[in-house]
């Protein structure tokens, strides 16, 4: 089986507030894919020691899988917080609360890319 080039960007669910990881796999049409919310990502080759082990998504050139939804609460959505920047799930509705930080309000812009920890599938 050939090796690919995945990243994992770590999210909260808002319900539980258990960290996660969001997967991108680097897809044959040169665009990435957020494949699944995973709640382990032991299975997999990370090397998230300095920047050199991180790579950047850029969200023009993305798409999402239909099998993408928080491990925890089912959520597909999530938010990036204007005040810490990091990633909350949030079910669509209303305002959100980043269980980060706690900052809340509403949503509003969009997510240019997002940095995270490379890794490789066997």
């Amino acid at each position: 089986m050939a090796k690919s080039e995945v990243v994992f960007v770590d999210i909260h669910c808002v319900k539980t507030r258990l960290l996660f990881h969001q997967r991108y796999d680097f897809a044959a049409d040169n665009k990435w894919v957020l494949t699944y919310g995973i709640k382990d990502k032991e299975f997999v080759r990370i090397s998230d020691q300095g920047t050199g082990n991180r790579k950047k998504i850029d969200y023009s050139k993305l798409r999402t899988g239909p099998q993408y939804k928080c491990p925890y609460c089912g959520n597909r959505n999530y938010v990036q917080c204007g005040k810490c920047g990091k990633l909350t799930c949030y079910s669509g509705n209303g305002n959100f609360e980043c269980v980060s930080c706690g900052n809340c309000g509403s949503v509003s812009g969009t997510i240019d890319s997002m940095e995270g920890a490379k890794g490789e599938t066997q």
